[in-house]
This record gives C-alpha cells, sequence and structure tokens, in this order.
C-alpha cells in the first residue's frame, strides 16, 4: 500500500477527532464520572491527536525498506533487505482506562502499516462507541475503519486481534501461516528453477518448514516444467527418512483425490535409497492437497495460470505464506510480485531466505511510534541472488545420466 494512501488515512482520522473534539471530552465525561469534559481535552484527546500526528510525519521513513548495503554487498551474495507489509485486518478491541487515547495510539500505528481495522468499544464507554460509530462512515469506508457491536466482532476472522484481555503473544493472535508458492514466471531458467525447487523440497523428504509446497506455471509450459521437474527429481539422492506408515497412507489417499480430479501423477523414483516424488500436473483448487489438508512431504501439485495476476490471485485467497519463490528474469513482473503479495519471507530466484528471519515481526505488543507501526506490520525478507555466482550443475547437464528414461504418469 502507498505512503500516500497510509497518509491520508491518517490524516482523515486526525479530522475525525479534531473536528469532534467537544462531543467526544462530553462522550468521555459521561462514560466515566470522574472525569470532566477539560480532563478528557487534557488527559485523553489532545495526546490521541499528537499520536495520530506522529504517525503522519514519520510514517514515510518507517516503511522504507531496510538494506543499505549497496551493490559491493550484493556482488557478494548480501544484498537481501527487510521489507514491512500489512498484515491484513485488525480487530481492536478499545480498552476500558483511557479508551480514547489507547485505542488511536493502536490506531496510529495500525493504520500506519496499511492495514484495515475493525473497532469494538468495551461496556464502560457506552457513549464514546456509540459517537465514534457515528462519526466513523463520515470520514472513512467502512473497508478501512469500522465499528462493530459485541456479536459481530466476535464472529469477524481477523488476521490480528488486539485485546486487553488475555491472549497469545502478548496481547495479540496473528493468523497462521499458509502454504508456501513457487510462481515461475514466464521469463524464468526454468531448468534452473526445477533444480532448485527440487533440491528445497528434497530436504527432510519435504518436510522442511521453508520447503516449497506447490507451483504456480504459465499455462502453456505446464508439460516442460513438469518434465523438468521429474527429471531433477530423477537425480540420486542420499539416504532419506521414510515416511511413517501413517503418512504412507495419507499421501496415497491425496494422490488417489489428485488423479480423482483429473490430476496426472508424475512419480520420480530415482536409484538408491531416495523416496520418489509425486509430481502433480493440473492440479485444481479442489483438491485435497491443494486446499484443504495440510500435507507436508514428497508430493509437489502444479497449478498453472494464464497470467501473473491470476497467480497472485490465487495466493490471496489464502492466509499470507511463510515464504514465496519467485523464478524469473522479469523485473517489472518481479516488482509486481512483491508489491501484491504478503508474506513472511520472499526468495528471488532461488536465494534461499533463513529459517530463523522469516518468523520476524510476526508477534505484536501495543508500542506506539515506530514501534507501533512494526508491530502492526508483516516484515518479510527480500531474498535476491548474487550478481556473481558460482556455476550450478542443472538439470540439462547430467540429463544423459537417466538413461533415457522418461516420467511415468499415473
Amino acid at each position: 500500500m502507498s505512503l500516500a494512501i497510509r497518509r491520508d488515512r491518517l490524516r482523515r482520522a486526525v479530522l475525525m477527532i479534531g473536528k469532534n473534539a467537544d462531543a467526544l471530552c462530553d462522550a468521555l465525561a459521561a462514560d466515566q464520572p470522574n472525569q470532566d469534559s477539560d480532563s478528557a481535552r487534557l488527559i485523553e484527546v489532545a495526546p490521541a491527536l499528537a499520536a495520530l500526528r506522529a504517525s503522519i510525519d514519520g510514517v514515510g521513513r518507517w516503511m522504507r525498506a531496510e538494506s543499505g548495503r549497496g551493490l559491493l554487498a550484493r556482488l557478494r551474495g548480501a544484498g537481501d533487505y527487510m521489507e514491512y507489509l500489512p498484515v491484513g485486518v485488525i480487530g481492536i478491541a478499545a480498552p476500558a482506562s483511557l479508551p480514547l487515547l489507547r485505542t488511536a495510539g493502536i490506531l496510529a500505528g495500525a493504520l500506519a502499516a496499511g492495514n484495515r481495522v475493525t473497532l469494538k468499544f468495551d461496556a464502560a464507554s457506552v457513549q464514546l462507541g456509540r459517537l465514534i460509530g457515528g462519526l466513523a462512515p463520515d470520514f472513512f469506508d467502512p473497508l478501512e475503519l469500522a465499528v462493530a457491536s459485541d456479536s459481530d466482532f466476535a464472529q469477524q476472522p481477523f488476521d490480528l486481534l488486539v485485546t486487553s484481555e488475555p491472549q497469545e503473544d502478548d496481547g495479540a493472535m496473528l493468523a497462521r501461516s499458509d502454504k508456501s508458492p513457487v510462481i515461475l514466471g514466464r521469463s524464468a531458467d526454468f531448468a534452473k528453477a526445477a533444480d532448485n525447487v527440487i533440491a528445497r523440497k528434497r530436504l527432510k523428504g519435504g518436510s522442511a518448514p521453508l520447503a516449497p509446497d506447490y507451483l504456480l506455471v504459465p499455462e502453456e509450459q505446464e508439460e516442460a516444467i513438469a518434465s523438468w521437474l521429474w527429471r531433477a527429481a530423477m537425480q540420486p539422492r542420499a539416504n532419506e527418512a521414510a515416511l511413517p506408515e501413517a503418512g504412507q497412507q495419507r499421501l496415497a489417499r491425496l494422490l488417489d483425490d489428485a488423479r480423482a480430479r483429473g490430476g496426472e501423477v508424475m512419480t520420480a523414483q530415482p536409484h538408491g535409497p531416495a523416496m520418489p516424488l509425486h509430481i502433480i500436473r493440473h492440479a485444481s483448487e479442489d483438491m485435497l492437497v491443494m486446499m484443504q489438508e495440510e500435507f507436508r512431504g514428497p508430493i509437489l501439485p502444479l497449478r498453472n495460470y494464464a497470467r501473473i495476476e491470476d497467480a497472485i490471485a490465487t495466493i490471496q485467497r489464502r492466509p499470507p505464506p511463510l515464504a514465496i519463490y519467485y523464478f524469473g528474469r522479469d523485473a517489472a513482473e518481479r516488482r509486481h510480485v512483491l508489491e501484491h503479495t504478503l508474506s513472511s519471507a520472499i526468495a528471488i530466484d532461488g536465494r534461499v531466505p533463513s529459517a530463523a528471519k522469516a518468523g520476524a515481526g510476526m508477534t505484536l505488543n501495543i508500542d506506539h511510534g515506530e514501534a507501533g507501526f512494526r508491530r502492526f506490520s508483516r516484515a518479510r525478507q527480500v531474498c535476491r541472488e548474487p550478481l556473481v555466482g558460482f556455476a550450478r550443475v542443472s538439470a540439462r547437464d547430467v540429463g544423459d545420466d537417466l538413461g533415457g528414461a522418461a516420467p511415468a504418469l499415473h
């Protein structure tokens, strides 16, 4: 989300409070018998406006990507950087004490980070909640900022919930991460990408936290990409732990379901003790392996797309993934993917994100200023390949070792 939109929302929050300061002071005084309108202005309204204005001034600095290592660092392979993305829809259960001040402080960080917000006021703040509920539609689209009743608030599937009640992660809960996709752009080196994807998928038999879960591939290239993946998967591997019996049964059920729904299963069984890897062509979203079950193992669905926007839409229909892998030499397309997806990490052309860094910034405390912005942001590590890399062996270089074998479709 652009800086201009974030600042505009913050300015409208300032206008909503500033233009209705007298009414807000009266509502605060009515809700709290030990407070009059003058003290409400001094203790809550004026500091609330200051917190929002500080976010307007600071958000341009806060949302800059953290890198600063320059071209020389990237030549050495240290060109990764951190960017800050919105979490999504934030639910804020306003506290009973200092309700306007504390809510405005939380709102300042949430809006600066580019999030949408739904508020619920405490039963002790009846007049304040009623007043802001009436004012908000005059300043905000309901998809930007809304005030909900207790029952409506409880039923909404927030990406992040902020409440004064005891919760996990210091009063906040964040939606779990979803499966990690691979996007192959039309400008990608498919053979190199296949080698990289299979290498990541083979780690711990496909159960590593950052292992790719499914591929989004150009529709006219699906058959060629599946062939490259199969050839890469056929290379001899070191000994791998076999799936337990329960895992084998689940795998068989997922493969049977994929076949029943029109998928083609290509099984790569390399020489030696390595586990077979199952590549599913023509994967659809109604398959258990794509949408309905979590399964980390030697199975790799391919879902095709006509436009890159279609691939992005597939990712956006799910909770944000832990990692996204993008392969492609089209700089404009790469930027489009970066700007229209949310994830904890994104790997460009095979650069591998660190498992330790991938979860950075995913828990939240209620802070103000830049700290609040950071806590309401999804920190994403952008991992780029070094400009000068070492030569890699690709499936094309070892294709002769397969003895002319061809993939088997089941």
